[in-house]
């Protein structure tokens, strides 16, 4: 297991000039960084890769998808819109060796609900047809996506571990699979274990905080259940702290993070990582 840390807990937006903060993550021990994309104009490959390298640390590019970035609109100028933003994620992604994709590229963070059902399967129906094309796009960068469940207050389309693998089965592609993230679990999971294992071999990253958004170990997340569950389906892969820093004020408002965990940043990822280390190496 490689365990990361979003630069979301420290900062918003990233930017490529932004090294110390590189050079902290890699100074605390973490194996990556992940890098969410609020603007690809952000992001200068040929900066970041080699400070990477230097410093030992994988990527991970998460999405930002929010606003426009929408890929079940009803006006195909916002789907394409949506499309061209994912397209510059991917050669982002590929870029950074990178090799997935991940966020709820189904639709933005807060869409409003429709009121019908017939309305809601032509949302859905036009995010399986974006979804479809972009999973092609992803393929050709050797990139897999990776598909975001969210809780039922930022989304009423992929909730829960079936969500997406109904919308899975839709687009059937190889290169779409399944990010967990246990805050989004706490709420609509009934069994972390069973989830993980649902997932199977479609699991291609997992994102981590505590119930509360807070340090990992010091809410009261099913740890045991979600060990258990990434064991029995052999993942070794990549697991990342997603959280937020309070003193990133538009990422603030929109997760709804008022108050500190701890009494710095960079005590909430050190607690984490030390927590997360042990947790794993728990037989």
């Amino acid at each position: 297991m490689q365990f990361g840390a979003s630069t979301w807990l420290w900062t918003s937006p990233f930017t490529s000039d932004q090294v110390e903060l590189l050079e902290k993550i890699a100074g605390m021990g973490f194996d990556f960084v992940e890098f969410p994309v609020e603007d690809p104009e952000h992001y200068a490959v040929d900066e970041l890769r080699p400070v990477l390298r230097d410093l030992g640390l994988d990527a991970v590019v998460c999405t930002a998808v929010v606003g426009e970035r929408d890929l079940s609109a009803e006006d195909p100028a916002i789907r394409r819109k949506a499309l061209d933003y994912f397209g510059s994620c991917l050669k982002l992604a590929e870029g950074l060796e990178s090799e997935v994709l991940v966020g709820p590229l189904y639709a933005p963070v807060a869409k409003p609900r429709l009121s019908t059902e017939a309305l809601r399967q032509a949302e859905w129906e036009r995010s399986v047809a974006s979804l479809t094309e972009l999973s092609r796009t992803a393929g050709e960068h050797g990139v897999r996506l990776g598909l975001e469940p969210l809780n039922r207050f930022e989304t009423d389309m992929v909730c829960t571990v079936a969500d997406a693998q109904r919308m899975l089965a839709d687009v059937h592609s190889p290169h779409l699979g399944i990010a967990l993230d246990s805050f989004h679990m706490n709420i609509e999971e009934t069994d972390f274990r069973d989830a993980v294992r649902q997932c199977g071999d479609q699991l291609v990253h997992v994102q981590v905080s505590d119930s509360h958004r807070g340090v990992p170990g010091e809410g009261n997340s099913d740890w045991a259940g979600l060990r258990e569950g990434l064991r029995s389906v052999g993942y070794d892969g990549k697991l990342s702290i997603e959280s937020f820093s309070p003193d990133a004020s538009s990422l603030a408002e929109a997760v709804c993070i008022w108050r500190r965990f701890a009494p710095s940043q960079d005590e909430f990822a050190r607690r984490g990582i030390a927590f997360l280390r042990d947790w794993w190496a728990h037989i």
